[in-house]
């Protein structure tokens, strides 16, 4: 059995959110705006000012070794985007 290629993440534009904004959208990452969680985090809604509404998912490094949770960062920032 081959040994796995690795995976080669091209760097992609993402706006530019503080963390005291996220937490402003989300009322501090509160219930209300809690919409799911998942292995590697929690996900939650929100508008922005521009009226767009977003998912924040909150990735939770804390369950899973350093690689992991770098691996689950490059892979949410390649998320598709899609208007509604």
């Amino acid at each position: 059995m081959a040994a796995p290629r690795p995976i080669n993440f091209q760097p992609i534009a993402v706006p530019s959110i503080t963390v005291d904004e996220l937490k402003s959208l989300t009322d501090n990452f509160g219930s209300k705006s809690f919409i799911g969680e998942g292995a590697y985090g929690k996900v939650y809604q929100a508008t922005l000012k521009t009226g767009r509404a977003v998912v924040i998912k909150k990735l939770d490094s804390s369950n899973q070794p350093e690689q992991e949770f770098l691996s689950q960062v490059r892979i949410n920032c390649n998320c598709k985007f899609f208007q509604w």
